[in-house]
């Protein structure tokens, strides 16, 4: 169980920060296509933003192991 919900708070941690990350070095081109849209980035850095997003969340979750966190700890009363 312990290793099913680990698994869930990074898959959890990687998305929100994958959110966060996305918009990073984005650049709207000043000659648009005919067909694209306005807002079509020229170049999504697509791959380097998934490697930053999973060495994060992977340092992330690395601490919250070390520190034996648990996620029972937030729903007990």
């Amino acid at each position: 169980m312990r290793l099913f919900t680990n698994f869930l708070v990074f898959v959890l941690v990687w998305w929100i920060i994958f959110f966060m990350i996305l918009p990073l070095k984005i650049t709207i081109p000043k000659n648009i296509e005919k067909g694209h849209a306005n807002s079509a980035p020229k170049k999504t850095y697509i791959g380097l933003k998934v490697s930053i997003t999973s060495a994060l969340s992977l340092s992330i979750m690395f601490i919250l192991i070390l520190f034996n966190f648990e996620l029972s700890i937030l729903f007990k009363k």
